[in-house]
């Protein structure tokens, strides 16, 4: 099959399988230095957005946390019921906290706004007071079931002590709602969107409702991520992500992380544009490099096309052996002109040998002959 082929054909065979690999590997190189530049990038910028989304929702608690501690010294100062009760009235703290209410030791509870409590309610059971207690400090508790409203709430709590001794418990809940903003807030360019969660890995924020208080476990059965700071591979809904965490630092009793995650298409959508236009460029510059190459190749192979066709003239015995190639450079073509033209030579050099030899032959026949028919003639 092969020896049918031209030889200026196989050139450029040879020469389209040599660009087309050339093109490969440098695309595949450029195409590995640009995800590679995607990806930092996107590491960079991730973490940065949840560095400032981190602080700013730490600074958001701790506010809050100021403010309350504030109160707790204020109602502290005077335990009689009239007087913690128009603390907690105050607008500064009514305005601050959905709601602000008082624990005591004996099981009295009072808040603000008033609400209507379950029958049987007793503070001292709930996760507020108790954690509050057993820290002897500020705390933050998980979001957790409200029992008058019966929505997620989260809340603030803060011991009230007299005498050296544990008074009661001053809390204030807060709305998920702030730090849904917060988080909702971050600028992921339309790729993607921010969680977060506690350090059991389960959801406490998100834009989407349908993952708060699942675990990431649930989100991501395929695998779920580690809570530290690299970057990884996960699957949501069956389409892959890109995912970072950054811890929320600075919050009292509990370890929170935001979790930014990006969709992986989306992300390197420019590196796929890249490559179809790497393509598209590549295919049109091996048609054009051919195109020129071919012209090129007629051209230099033009004093071999011309040997070809001599030689063939003299195969078919319809050659002028006096016929010589015009020698134009001192390439291999032109040592090979020189040597055809030396062949020819030579052949019509032998052959015109051959011809005198023949004439002479045929002049000392011709003679002899005569000299027969004479003898023949005179015997008679």
């Amino acid at each position: 099959m092969l020896s049918r082929i031209k030889f200026s054909h196989k050139i450029l065979a040879t020469a389209s399988v040599v660009l087309i690999a050339a093109f490969s590997l440098f695309m595949t190189y450029n195409d590995y230095l640009q995800r590679t530049a995607i990806t930092r990038d996107l590491t960079v910028r991730l973490k940065e957005l949840g560095t400032s989304a981190s602080s700013n929702i730490a600074n958001w608690v701790s506010g809050r946390i100021t403010l309350l501690e504030g109160e707790a010294q204020a109602v502290q100062r005077d335990l009689a019921p009239q007087a913690f009760t128009a603390v907690l009235e105050q607008k500064a703290y009514t305005s601050s906290f959905d709601l602000t209410y008082l624990g005591q030791a004996d099981g009295t509870f009072t808040v603000r706004p008033s609400i209507s409590m379950p029958a049987g309610y007793d503070p001292r059971t709930r996760p507020w007071y108790q954690g509050a207690q057993t820290k002897a400090g500020s705390i933050l508790t998980e979001p957790y079931v409200d029992a008058a409203s019966g929505g997620l709430i989260m809340s603030l709590a803060t011991p009230v002590m007299h005498e050296g001794q544990l008074a009661g418990v001053l809390g204030g809940d807060l709305s998920l709602q702030t730090m849904v903003g917060i988080v909702n807030s971050l600028d992921l360019g339309g790729i993607g969107h921010a969680i977060l969660v506690n350090s059991e890995g389960k959801v406490l924020v998100s834009p989407r409702k349908e993952e708060v208080m699942k675990s990431l476990a649930e989100l991501f059965p395929a695998g779920a991520p580690a809570l530290d700071g690299a970057l990884k591979r996960v699957e949501l809904d069956g389409k892959p992500q890109l995912m970072v965490f950054k811890p929320v630092t600075g919050l009292p009793s509990v370890n929170w992380y935001l979790g930014l995650m990006v969709d992986e298409e989306k992300a390197y959508a420019p590196l796929k544009e890249f490559r179809t236009s790497a393509v598209l460029a590549m295919v049109i510059g091996v048609v054009l490099i051919m195109l020129l190459l071919g012209v090129l190749i007629r051209v230099l192979m033009r004093p071999l096309t011309t040997m070809s066709q001599a030689m063939q003239d003299i195969a078919q015995g319809e050659g002028d052996l006096t016929r010589r190639l015009a020698i134009n450079s001192q390439d291999e073509f032109g040592v090979l002109a020189a040597a055809f033209n030396r062949f020819v030579e030579r052949i019509h050099s032998s052959i015109s040998e051959v011809s005198a030899s023949t004439r002479q032959l045929n002049e000392v026949s011709r003679q002899v002959l005569a000299a027969s028919n004479s003898s023949l003639h005179n015997s008679d």
